[in-house]
């Protein structure tokens, strides 16, 4: 991994840390609880469309863990490359 990628993760990890971040995840989660419900669903296309916004909800919930678990890997594949280079 460059510098510029490293920078890249540190920065993430620095917006993740502030009041802000903690606030709009708090909002996604509740907007998730509000919209997971299936008895509120009326017709297939309202179901697909409940669908994506609860995927994307769900992602911006999880982002910070799979922005960790990318630099955990990228690290991993760093050492795995230096060990094959000696």
């Amino acid at each position: 991994m460059d510098i510029t990628e490293r920078q890249n993760y540190e920065k993430m990890f620095v917006t993740f840390d502030t009041e802000g971040w903690g606030l709009l995840r708090e909002r996604f989660i509740e907007m998730f609880n509000t919209s997971n419900n299936l008895f509120v669903i009326s017709d297939e296309k309202a179901f697909w469309q409940t669908r994506g916004s609860l995927g994307m909800l769900q992602f911006f919930i999880e982002l910070e863990d799979i922005v960790k678990n990318e630099l955990e890997q990228a690290e991993k594949d760093e050492t795995e490359d230096n060990e094959d280079i000696e």
